[in-house]
């Protein structure tokens, strides 16, 4: 298996793990079994898509709207290359295009830490304070200017993600500053996701010392490949600074009723 099928394969396990999965041959329909969040709901082709796909598509399309979800792929294009144009005649249009970077060991470069920066490594374990510190951070490094307080149900959905990921929370002289995590590892591979640096905190290599110790976290835990998905130049150069190398790419289309301007989630660095 090469190393883009066994990328493919751990994001097809992943989506099993936190999603019901439909089979609708030649395609995968993961849904989550209670949030119709557009990002939480896709389908996953089986593997290289030939032929005429109008009839699948169909019977996809029922799948998803009978539980209420937007019709939507994520995808690695270089798997089915064919699938994207099929998907464009039929209904659907290009979201997003993402860049696939990845870190082994070999290529790990340990980042300097800023003067004043320390981290917390956060596990199910970890204080419900903590916790919701780390939400709100992560909200806030996202999506600076919206009100946000983590709930208790929120801080309770955390905890019971920690179970095999962990999340790496960093601050500035004792101040909440920048968030990041991996996934439960499977098969040596783990993704990096959510880093997230407040404003006043941006520009200051934060992000970069953040990803480097979410790194030593997931090598540490017997990983051999650690992977993220990027939609931007700029936040690529700054994983490239960790040792990430491009792979491949990722496509993200939807259904074209849904209206413009949803996106795939993006890093803030």
């Amino acid at each position: 298996m090469s190393l883009i099928e066994r990328l493919q394969s751990y994001m097809r396990h992943a989506a099993q793990e936190r999603y019901e999965a439909v089979p609708v041959p030649p395609f995968t329909a993961f849904l989550h079994p209670f949030d119709g969040l557009i990002y939480f709901n896709y389908a996953i082709p089986d593997g290289p898509v030939a032929g005429d796909v109008r009839e699948p598509l169909r019977r996809l399309r029922a799948v998803f709207q009978e539980r209420g979800r937007v019709p939507r792929f994520e995808y690695v294009s270089e798997l089915a290359p064919s699938l994207e144009a099929a998907l464009l005649a039929n209904g659907f249009r290009r979201e997003a295009e993402a860049r696939v970077m990845v870190c082994t060991r070999e290529s790990f470069t340990p980042a300097p830490v800023p003067e004043g920066f320390s981290w917390s490594v956060l596990t199910s374990g970890s204080s419900r304070e903590e916790i919701r510190v780390f939400s709100e951070t992560s909200r806030r490094g996202f999506s600076p200017d919206e009100p946000y307080e983590a709930s208790e149900e929120e801080i309770s959905k955390t905890l019971g993600e920690l179970k095999e990921g962990r999340s790496v929370l960093g601050r500035m002289e004792g101040s909440p500053a920048v968030v990041g995590s991996f996934t439960p590892p499977h098969g040596g591979i783990t993704e990096l996701g959510g880093v997230a640096t407040l404003e006043r905190f941006r520009k200051r290599g934060l992000g970069t010392a953040l990803t480097s110790r979410v790194a030593q976290e997931a090598f540490a835990r017997g990983v051999d490949m650690l992977f993220l998905s990027t939609i931007t130049e700029e936040a690529g150069r700054i994983y490239e600074r960790v040792g990430f190398r491009f792979l491949t790419r990722m496509l993200f289309l939807v259904d074209a009723s849904h209206p413009e301007g949803a996106s795939a989630p993006v890093t803030s660095e």
